[in-house]
């Protein structure tokens, strides 16, 4: 059996049976390009397919298309001609195109600048979609005289997925692994064929792609033109199908099948084009392309349908559950683009609610990719005029601003407070509009659903439907689980821990409670260890501050103890963590902690730099490599009157620029990157949250912390990175019972 008769052929006839047309060249190399649509192999849209799809989709007044034969051939050149651009402008100027292309004049009507549709996004139907096997295409002047893709989807004779298929066996030890490196190659994107000065591959193929996939059968994959290897995922949705019936027939598919039936049908396709890919810089790094994972467009749809069906707020509205990592805030993104879209939703003013100053800034990043103004509402006096309108238009608002703050307290305090928690009020918002065509979309839920501040926002739109968006469950009674219900109505989607480890989209976390400091949570060993940390204290000071700290307070602060936890963190590091070119982020008790831990750092590599060198053969790169390593410490301000080593604290980081620094991998001898070495983020409370550095293998943990912050501190280690096998959070201060409790909560 091969490749051929596995994969591809199968490959293909499952598209035959969604409504592809299909030409299957067998398994020789291609001679004639005729039987692919082409004059010659150097062509990679297909002229005549191209020309006949577009003119169909184009009609004028008596049914025949209104575009000239001119303009048709200006269309495509269109998309043929890209100057000078990189694969990814080039792409990302063809994707524009594919949503609006013009002609100069529409000769029928006058119309000047008319625009064309290439693909006719509202009846799938309407297109031409067609999959033809070994493709080839000529590239003179290459390390070879062509490439052979195994599959090429085509909407319209335009390319818009590439399928590599491979079979295990004795010369193929890992199919996937060759896949990914064959469509690389095809890309002219590896990176030891361009060192050397050589070309491979047709990038031009790549020009208007939505989708690579790679498919073993028993494995397969899809990813965008620039992910890496550890950025394919599987697609596991059948949607709308998941809707239907009980059994969508799923559980007995393969994953080739899976893939093709749940992203590649007519509509589905369509869709993602559409509304579910994204291009978008990311922390620290270049600018990518993103198409959305099955988890995502699943629940994208499901609001959509309540939207669409719901007859009151509460039928409109629900929960979506998706773990931490799973991309919640682009999930938004292609719900506001869906409604954007829609004949019937379009109409809808979009309003995203998030809770924390930290998290405004990287959903306000994200929801600039909606498309359009994205307008932040950033003072409390311009909540009630810009939300009362009846706009269709895209607002983003902290949750506190929905505050009528107590007068009793200061200013500065009311408006401190109200960044992280809600506040008693006197009195309550009040209306702001009583709209049904307003969608509240509300991040990390669970922080506001339960207070006060929940009954204003609620109260401010009444008739709104509201989409809650939470990675950590709202299910037990604790939590608020009839509270939430009732606020929010039933879950709409649900993405677990385990499903994200499962599809390789989260990393499995390992755990290591450290004894030492198991003694904290022990009375009695408590006492001994508090008398030796404190033996230079007089009994009075020493009952004192028992009774104020308990374990915590200067226990936590205590200068030999975080020494001593320093030391066992940079070891930890140096062995597990460095090798790989990772970093880590200390969570302390205090900000007084956080400067005092970044001190330590500092020494404690400084001593390990002392013992290298006393090696008898010491390994001067890594003691230079070491020598390179910083710890920068992130505290947010303290007001008018902060300490001054607050202030110093906050300045260095800033002049470090901390947190994009931590982002960027260590450039050891780069002069221009000194900062680059950041490789400890000490932090207190700001960045537990709003953070996604997939660079952050560890997390030290020297804190209390309570269930849902605690999964949300932890999660910030798990996201996928090449050469990550999965994350670590070593604990100090002993968490191990909250950590269970919460990790049971979290997998239900």
């Amino acid at each position: 059996m091969s490749e051929y008769t596995e994969i591809e052929r199968p490959f293909l006839h499952q598209l035959q049976t969604l409504g592809w047309d299909i030409i299957d060249q067998g398994q020789a190399i291609p001679s004639n390009p005729d039987k692919s649509h082409r004059s010659n192999f150097r062509q990679w849209l297909l002229p005549e397919v191209f020309t006949r799809s577009i003119a169909a989709i184009n009609p004028g007044a008596g049914g025949k298309s209104w575009l000239t034969d001119k303009q048709l051939l200006d269309l495509q050149e269109q998309l043929l001609r890209q100057p000078n651009r990189t694969l990814l402008e080039a792409n990302e100027a063809v994707q524009k195109l594919l949503f609006k292309a013009q002609v100069d004049v529409n000769e029928e009507t006058g119309e000047q600048d008319p625009v064309v549709r290439l693909i006719d996004f509202d009846t799938p139907e309407n297109n031409h979609f067609l999959a033809i096997n070994q493709f080839r295409i000529d590239t003179p002047g290459c390390v070879k005289q062509f490439i052979i893709p195994d599959i090429v989807l085509f909407v319209n004779g335009i390319p818009l997925a590439l399928v590599e298929c491979k079979k295990g066996g004795p010369t193929c030890a890992n199919p996937m692994e060759e896949a990914f490196a064959q469509l690389q190659r095809y890309m002219n994107r590896r990176e030891e064929t361009a060192v050397h000065g050589l070309k491979e591959g047709e990038p031009r193929l790549f020009h208007s792609n939505l989708l690579l996939i790679r498919s073993t059968r028993a494995e397969a994959d899809y990813g965008t033109i620039t992910s890496g290897e550890e950025h394919f995922y599987p697609w596991k949705t059948l949607w709308p199908r998941d809707d239907e019936q009980q059994d969508s027939g799923v559980e007995s598919m393969d994953p080739q099948q899976r893939l093709i039936e749940g992203m590649l049908n007519k509509i589905n396709l369509l869709r993602i084009l559409r509304t579910s890919s994204v291009f978008m810089d990311t922390d620290g790094g270049p600018r990518i392309k993103v198409v959305c994972r099955y988890q995502q467009f699943r629940a994208a749809n499901r609001i959509i349908e309540r939207l669409r069906h719901g007859k009151t707020a509460e039928e409109k509205s629900g929960v979506v559950w998706h773990t931490q990592g799973s991309g919640k805030s682009l999930t938004m993104v292609f719900v506001a683009r869906m409604l954007r879209v829609s004949k019937d939703l379009h109409d809808y003013k979009i309003v995203l609610i998030n809770d924390r100053v930290d998290l405004e800034e990287q959903l306000a990043k994200t929801a600039t990719l909606i498309g359009g103004r994205v307008n932040v509402i950033d003072r409390r006096h311009d909540l009630r005029r810009d939300l009362s309108t009846d706009q269709s238009d895209v607002n983003m608002v902290m949750a506190h601003k929905f505050q009528v703050k107590d007068e009793s307290l200061p200013t500065a305090v009311a408006e401190a407070l109200a960044t992280y928690q809600a506040m008693p009020s006197k009195s309550t918002f009040g209306v702001v509009n009583d709209s049904s065509r307003i969608v509240l979309m509300i991040d990390e839920a669970h922080r506001t659903q339960g207070s006060e501040l929940g009954e204003n926002i609620f109260e401010a739109f009444p008739n709104a439907a509201r989409i809650a968006f939470t990675g950590t469950p709202l299910i037990t009674e604790r939590h608020g689980e009839k509270r939430t219900v009732k606020r929010f109505g039933e879950y709409i989607d649900k993405y677990k821990l385990m499903d994200a480890v499962e599809d390789g989209t989260t990393l499995q976390i390992l755990y290591e409670g450290r004894t030492a400091d198991a003694a904290l949570n022990e009375k009695a060993e408590f006492e001994s260890k508090f008398e030796n940390l404190f033996r230079d204290r007089s009994e009075e000071e020493l009952l004192a501050i028992k009774k104020k700290y308990g374990a915590t307070g200067d226990i936590l602060e205590a200068e030999q103890r975080i020494e001593a936890i320093a030391k066992d963190m940079v070891r930890h590091y140096l062995e597990h963590i460095f090798p790989n070119g990772f970093k880590a982020q200390v969570v302390c008790h205090s900000k007084l902690a956080a400067v005092r831990y970044q001190q330590a750092i500092h020494n404690a590599l400084t001593e390990a730099v002392t013992a290298m060198r006393a090696q008898p053969e010491p390994d001067e790169e890594k003691i230079h490599q070491i020598e390179f390593l910083k710890a920068a410490v992130v505290i947010s301000s303290d007001g008018t009157n902060e300490a001054a080593w607050i202030t110093e604290a906050r300045k260095q980081s800033r002049a470090w620029n901390a947190v994009n620094n931590f982002c960027k991998p260590f450039a050891f001898n780069d002069p221009e990157q000194p900062y680059s070495g950041i490789a400890f983020l000490v932090v207190c409370d700001m960045l537990l949250t709003g953070f996604d550095a997939p660079i952050e293998q560890v997390m030290y943990l020297d804190k209390k912390i309570r269930e849902h912050t605690l999964l949300q501190a932890i999660a910030r280690t798990n996201r996928v990175k090449k050469g990550k096998q999965r994350g670590y959070v070593v604990d100090y201060i002993g968490l191990t019972h909250k950590l269970t409790e919460a990790l049971t909560l979290y997998a239900a």
